[in-house]
């Protein structure tokens, strides 16, 4: 799969699933618990903006011992 984060501004449920590995029922579960990145719901569908996809990834970054770490410049790429 290419790298669609370059080349998309927003992501389908399937889209960001399938860039995470994880399963649909997975981000339909941490909708409902309130977690996860931001989404805009359409109707019955959720999409994703790429901005929040990328800051929820910066979130989580950790080094060792479960110590978060923040990227320099990586609020640059904005």
């Amino acid at each position: 799969m290419e790298n669609i984060i370059l080349s998309k501004d927003r992501f389908t449920e399937d889209e960001l699933a399938a860039y995470w590995g994880v399963k649909r029922k997975t981000l339909q579960k941490w909708r409902s618990l309130g977690i996860g990145p931001i989404y805009i719901k359409i109707g019955a569908r959720a999409v994703y903006p790429k901005e929040a996809v990328q800051e929820y990834e910066q979130a989580r970054i950790f080094a060792g011992c479960g110590k978060r770490i923040q990227i320099k410049g990586a609020e640059d790429d904005k």
